[in-house]
């Protein structure tokens, strides 16, 4: 194995941020899943560490910045609200941040913001209805 690290160029620094929101709009809408999916891949992360070849990697990447900047991409896609233990169904961050949004005044063009509806469309009105 080598200790290099993929480099890439960001070509389109507006379809990064677009597949970010995306999928922070996937976990807000599906918190359930998100979190039994975290919880999933930490156990699968723990399970090849306890490897020979899954420890020489984690040793490798304990020092990567790459893997550093990827939590770091992680903990703000996710706003840092998934719960690896516990045995919560909704993560409270969740929770708290759908009663935090209770008192936004412009709630409806912030909630379609939020999850790329149509402003004039069913599915915006929808979404603020319930």
């Amino acid at each position: 194995m080598t200790d290099e690290v993929p480099e890439f160029e960001l070509s389109d620094e507006d379809e990064v941020a677009a597949l970010l929101r995306a999928a922070q709009g996937a976990m807000l809408r599906h918190p359930v899943a998100a979190q039994a999916m975290l919880r999933a891949l930490a156990a699968e992360g723990r399970a090849f560490a306890r490897t020979p070849e899954g420890a020489a990697l984690r040793e490798r990447v304990a020092r990567s910045d790459l893997v550093r900047r990827g939590r770091v991409v992680w903990e703000v896609a996710t706003l840092n609200a998934l719960e690896e233990h516990g045995d919560t169904l909704i993560p409270s961050k969740v929770l708290d941040a759908m009663a935090k949004a209770t008192q936004v005044r412009d709630l409806e063009p912030m909630l379609t913001r939020l999850f790329g509806l149509e402003a004039d469309g069913d599915d915006a009105a929808a979404a603020t209805r319930g």
